[in-house]
């Protein structure tokens, strides 16, 4: 199975956009029912392509393999969200500062309520932190939920270049710039904390390192 073709049509799809595929590339992930395909749609550069579209057999196999293809493919719940009992640690300040950049949607942010939890284990994600991954997949959720109020706000940030990677100063340490934007108000909001194995949070007892997230408003 090409799985990296199946990731990129998922990626796609969920981006509004499609993969043209064709006939030898398409096949097999097409009789193991994990894409359809249009033939109507044809590639504008080669007739011998179709637009392929994943389905959910499709979305649930990306899931198994605990990849990051499904990302922004939605329904993906492939986390057990649960409602109370859980106290969250302490923040750790300095520690996996999440960023609000990019990670996937296969959470399930759409379909948590106010106080509704999901645990997330260091060994779910690539690059074995769990707190820091889950916190560029809160803060991209916080700004998904967040509407502008119309009203003004001054705030200090960390400058960046066009690269978008902040700007450092001599001493190495992030140059910040005060800017006016648009005041928003988050209709939902998130909270990520790092959790150590075998420790107690609340009736929650963390099975391995890793992460919680839970919807605080």
């Amino acid at each position: 199975m090409n799985v990296e073709l199946l990731r990129a049509i998922a990626n796609a799809n969920a981006a509004n956009t499609v993969v043209f595929v064709s006939q030898t590339e398409g096949m097999e992930p097409f009789q193991a029912g994990y894409i359809t395909v249009d033939a109507n749609a044809k590639d504008p550069d080669d007739a011998s392509k179709v637009a392929a579209h994943i389905t959910e057999a499709g979305v649930n196999y990306l899931a198994s393999l605990n990849g990051h293809a499904a990302a922004h493919t939605k329904p993906v719940h492939t986390y057990d969200v649960q409602t109370g009992g859980l106290e969250l640690p302490k923040i750790k300040r300095g520690f996996g500062k999440g960023g609000g950049g990019g990670a996937p949607t296969k959470y399930p942010f759409e379909t948590m309520d106010v106080n509704a939890w999901f645990f997330v284990a260091d060994s779910e994600v690539s690059k074995g932190n769990a707190h820091k991954t889950m916190g560029s997949a809160v803060g991209s959720a916080n700004q998904r939920f967040a509407v502008g109020t119309g009203e003004q706000e001054t705030v200090e940030r960390v400058k960046r270049g066009s690269d978008h990677k902040a700007i450092k100063d001599a001493n190495g340490k992030n140059v910040k710039e005060t800017v006016t934007q648009e005041k928003k108000r988050f209709t939902k909001k998130f909270v990520v904390r790092a959790v150590e194995a075998g420790k107690v949070y609340g009736t929650f007892i963390a099975p391995s390192n890793g992460a919680v997230v839970q919807r605080v408003e």
